[in-house]
């Protein structure tokens, strides 16, 4: 079998599969296996781009960009020495990339038999249903410059769904809590969005004027997801830093402060029994962000705040303009949200974005018709 190592190979595997069958759809099935060593029961692929002391990350879209820009299979490593998109803490981007989505990729990050058989059952009974047209926004104020990013960037995603009644949950309004997200979804709510800051075991954000020195939110910690019982899964997508980092356990936990924890945030969300989402999308590394007005920075001639035009929030804001433009399936509106982004944002090449684009994840079935075959 072609390859050098099993994440190529399956990436081989993918390709003669869209070529032979004409494939649109890849969900990976496995996780981190327990251990003081990462192993995998599905390999994953390790980005080596140097950003605010981040060395590597996880990149599923390692998976779904097939090709490079001519039709070529792509390695991510074109200089052939084992380091798969590598640009170092010094010196340019040493391999070329078309990041562009070419099959839409989503992984269950299971660990045993028991999470694979709840993904199966929440998903048959997911699209089985008939979603409600209702979606829970949570936000605050982000960073010190002026505007208060993450009601922005919610708002712009509500106006993407004018039929859909919108729970706001906001920090200038309200404390942003996990009692009043369950309160939310527990109403029946085919999506819940939210826009901040994150770890791989904690999503939150501030009040105005409790950035500098920090007062956080309560916000969603992992140890909350136990409690959701709604009985409609929502789609999750958890903006901020590492929400969806799936490589965590007891033993290894990057970036949670020292805080063991047996999964991370994103997932656990997604394959909680009895509740929680039926996906959830997030960030496996360091995403950028984009606050305060520095001109039309997606170039679409209309000048709004930077959160909603370049960044975290322009990605999520894309998923959802994707659905608005008629997109029934999560992978689809996954693979326009990068898509778009690579589009406006891969050239020239920054490592902020290249974060970005790469480690935005889709931890749920990429086929999922959104809202269910009954909506």
């Amino acid at each position: 079998m072609q390859g050098r190592d099993d994440a190529e190979k399956i990436k081989y595997f993918i390709k003669n599969a869209v070529e032979q069958w004409g494939i649109k759809y890849v969900l990976l099935v496995g996780g981190r296996k327990p251990g003081l060593h990462e192993e995998w029961l599905l390999p994953v692929r390790y980005a080596w781009v140097y950003w605010v002391d981040e060395i590597k990350y996880t990149s599923d879209l390692y998976f779904a960009d097939i090709y490079d820009a001519d039709g070529n299979f792509s390695t991510w490593d074109t200089d052939g020495n084992g380091v798969f998109s590598e640009w170092n803490s010094a010196g340019p981007l040493k391999d070329e990339m078309d990041l562009y989505p070419d099959v839409y990729v989503g992984r269950w990050a299971c660990r045993n038999k028991e999470e694979v058989k709840i993904m199966v059952d929440k998903t048959i009974a997911y699209e089985t249903g008939t979603g409600t047209k209702h979606i829970v926004l949570a936000g605050g104020d982000n960073f010190e410059e002026e505007g208060i990013e993450g009601e922005i960037v919610c708002d712009k995603v509500a106006s993407y769904l004018p039929d859909f009644e919108a729970d706001k949950i906001y920090a200038s309004q309200m404390d942003v809590t996990s009692d009043a997200m369950k309160a939310g979804m527990n109403e029946g709510a085919m999506f819940i969005h939210m826009h901040g800051h994150g770890s791989p075991i904690y999503w939150s954000t501030h009040k105005p004027g409790n950035i500098n020195p920090p007062v956080w939110e309560d916000g969603l910690k992992f140890y909350d997801l136990p409690l959701f019982f709604n009985k409609e899964y929502s789609i999750a997508i958890i903006g901020g830093c590492h929400t969806a980092m799936f490589n965590v356990s007891l033993t290894v936990h990057p970036w949670t402060g020292g805080i063991p924890s047996p999964e991370g945030l994103s997932w656990w969300f997604a394959r909680k029994y009895n509740g929680g989402a039926i996906a959830a999308l997030g960030y496996a590394a360091f995403p950028v962000a984009t606050p305060g007005e520095y001109g039309d920075l997606d170039g679409n001639g209309i000048n709004e705040p930077d959160c909603v035009e370049s960044g975290y929030g322009y990605m999520q804001i894309n998923l959802f303009h994707a659905y608005s433009e008629g997109l029934q399936h999560l992978g689809e509106c996954w693979g326009y949200a990068v898509g778009n982004y690579t589009a406006h944002f891969s050239y020239p090449s920054e490592r902020y974005n290249l974060h970005t684009i790469q480690a935005f994840v889709l931890l749920g079935d990429p086929s999922l018709k959104i809202g269910g075959y009954g909506y």
